[in-house]
């Protein structure tokens, strides 16, 4: 069996201007949203220039609720940290719509948990308005 090894240089925290926030249809009819981020502080070399972010939402999530404990959960309550006035959001789209046209500072972190033995995956989260 070849080896797996851990990528190096990934970006665990990073600078950005958040640019648009997409409801999205993902993979199986799953719905995800696509945070578009534009970097300050590293350069991105691909096609867009720009880091990205899908957030799934969970089958039991509904526009104005999800499930506690969950990626989106975690997810908003970091938004709730960092911007002024998310807490008073009625919906999933209108509390990461307030992330729109501002700068923060992102950082990997895993916002699931480990699941028969697969690790929860990484998601690039705000951790401070800059």
């Amino acid at each position: 069996m070849v080896q797996r090894v851990e990528a190096t240089g990934k970006m665990d925290e990073f600078e950005a201007i958040v640019e648009s926030v997409e409801l999205e249809t993902g993979i199986q009819d799953r719905k995800q949203y696509h945070i578009v981020m534009n970097p300050t502080s590293v350069e991105v070399k691909g096609a867009t220039g720009r880091m990205h972010e899908w957030l799934p939402v969970s089958p039991r999530a509904t526009e104005e609720a999800v499930p506690q404990g969950s990626v989106m959960d975690r997810y908003l309550t970091q938004v709730e940290i960092c911007v002024k006035g998310a807490k008073t959001c009625k919906t999933i789209k209108e509390e990461l719509g307030l992330m729109v046209g501002k700068k923060f500072r992102f950082k990997k972190i895993k916002l699931g948990k480990d699941f028969n033995g697969q690790p929860a995956r990484e998601y690039s989260v705000p951790v401070t308005a800059l």
